[in-house]
């Protein structure tokens, strides 16, 4: 009994070192969205030139379509896969130079979520929340 739960403490730290190491692995790069197409990849414009496709989840490429969002600044963590395309892990804004997570709140229900969309409880409107820090 003991050596399982020595066993399952050991485990669940060895998770959570390998949690850290990807996230420190995790590349940043910053840039705006090449105008959206309907069905096809999104592309980002680099702040340093050069454009890079993005490989999104839909919540994240939903988000990232939102037209409320049209003109910002982002900061995607993720690997580049190859010279011209990019997984991304995580979305933040960048506003003042600081970044900002993007979320959607129902007032109605007090949920949030990540991506844009009538609220799952209520199917009233969600309000684009950008919440400073990380």
């Amino acid at each position: 009994m003991l050596s399982e739960i020595i066993f399952r403490r050991f485990a669940a730290v060895g998770v959570l070192l390998l949690a850290v190491a990807a996230l420190a692995s995790a590349e940043a790069i910053r840039g705006t969205l090449v105008a959206p197409v309907a069905g096809e990849k999104l592309e980002l414009a680099l702040s340093g030139g050069g454009t890079v496709e993005l490989e999104l989840d839909e919540g994240l490429d939903l988000t990232m379509r939102d037209p409320q969002l049209a003109k910002r600044l982002w900061e995607l963590r993720g690997q580049h896969q190859d010279g011209s395309r990019f997984a991304v892990e995580k979305i933040f804004t960048v506003k003042d130079g600081e970044l900002h997570r993007v979320t959607y709140y129902c007032e109605i229900c007090h949920i949030t979520t990540h991506e844009p969309g009538p609220c799952m409880c209520c199917q009233g409107d969600t309000d684009l929340r950008e919440l400073l820090g990380e």
